[in-house]
This record gives structure tokens, C-alpha cells and sequence, in this order.
């Protein structure tokens, strides 16, 4: 009988050994607070290109870098849909909350846009130092004339910000953070500039 339970036990805890842990997964996403302005008036249809990234980090797994040589991939946690892919709608959809073009648009033949913004990322990541985890994201934004290709405004970060635990799921709250606000000084800019020109009209 004890030989038994004690085959029994030893059953059991290889079934638990063996179970996978469940896969995660993140999304990027930024929303106005109540309390914030809406972007400056722009007034123009926006087209947002398909997002540029590096191809270290062109991957549905999510990367965390452990020293400044060492970078490695979780495998259970990962991107709801590849990074650039994520970070075009998550893009578009901000804007389009903001209310400072006249229009959004993904798709270049669903209107008639008069400006472009491309998006490169360069590093997205997590980063695990000894006293804290941070979200690190490097891009490149930059607003053109849709016919012309002339540049409007440029705007290029590298940013990070520590995470509220040393959890991964913690990471696509400051990735959103860091993009939120990186791209409000985006559109500023690229509102000034316009304004200079004479090419921002009034709501």
C-alpha cells in the first residue's frame, strides 16, 4: 500500500514538471487622460506607413537584454502581433483620439492623404539591471508631403523608464508610455514647422 502512494505521488509530481507553463501575450497600447489637450490642429489626412524595424527585433517573441552583450528572448511571453505591427495601430489609433488631423489612414487608397509619417524602430526591449527591469524604445519619426516626399518635421528618442515590478508584464504599460509621449513632441513639431509655413489651418 505505501509502495503504491508513494508511485502515486511520484506520478503526479512528473505531470506537474511536464506541464507547460500558458503563453502570454502583450499589446501596445496609448490612450489620452481626461485631463490632457487635444494635439495642435493640423487639419490634413495622415497616412501612416507600415513601421521600419531593426531585425533583432522583428519577432513575436518578446527580447530582454541582460547586459550590454548579452540579449536573450522570453519563451512564453510574447507580442500579439510583431512589433512594428503593433506599434502602426497602436499609432493610428492614438491619433485618431487626438483629434488633430482631419483623418487617419492605414491604407493609402482609402483617401487621398497630404502627409506621411514613417516610423523606424530601432530597439524595443526590456532591459534587467540589478536594481530595477526598464522599457527601453528607440525610433525614428518623421512627417513628410505625401507628393513631394519633402520633410515637415523629424523627431528621434531613445528612451527608457523602469518598470513598476520586475515582472515582464509590466514592460507594454512603459513601451506605451514612453511611445505616448514621444509622439506628442512628434506632432508638436511637426505643428510648428507647419505653422512657419503657413500650412496649418484653423478647425
Amino acid at each position: 500500500m505505501r509502495k503504491t502512494s508513494l508511485v502515486t505521488l511520484t506520478l503526479l509530481l512528473l505531470a506537474g514538471c511536464m506541464t507547460a507553463p500558458s503563453k502570454r501575450y502583450f499589446q501596445i497600447a496609448m490612450a489620452p487622460g481626461p485631463e490632457e489637450l487635444m494635439h495642435p490642429w493640423i487639419g490634413k489626412v495622415l497616412y501612416v506607413e507600415p513601421v521600419r524595424i531593426d531585425p533583432l527585433y522583428d519577432d513575436f517573441r518578446i527580447l530582454y537584454r541582460v547586459s550590454p552583450f548579452e540579449l536573450k528572448y522570453y519563451s512564453y511571453d510574447f507580442w500579439a502581433k510583431k512589433p512594428d505591427a503593433l506599434v502602426r495601430e497602436a499609432v493610428g489609433q492614438y491619433l485618431d483620439k487626438r483629434q488633430g488631423f482631419n483623418r487617419i489612414v492605414l491604407d493609402v487608397l482609402q483617401a487621398d492623404p497630404e502627409i506621411v509619417l514613417r516610423a523606424s524602430i530601432r530597439l524595443i526591449e526590456e532591459v534587467d539591471a540589478a536594481q530595477a527591469w526598464f522599457g527601453r524604445l528607440a525610433m525614428d519619426l518623421e512627417f513628410l508631403e505625401f507628393k513631394s516626399g519633402r520633410g515637415l518635421a523629424r523627431h528621434a528618442f531613445d528612451r527608457r523608464l523602469p518598470m513598476t515590478e520586475k515582472k515582464v508584464r509590466y514592460l507594454p504599460a512603459v513601451i506605451s508610455a514612453i511611445l505616448k509621449d514621444e509622439l506628442d513632441k512628434a506632432v508638436a513639431a511637426l505643428a510648428e514647422s507647419l505653422k512657419g509655413k503657413g500650412g496649418s489651418p484653423s478647425p
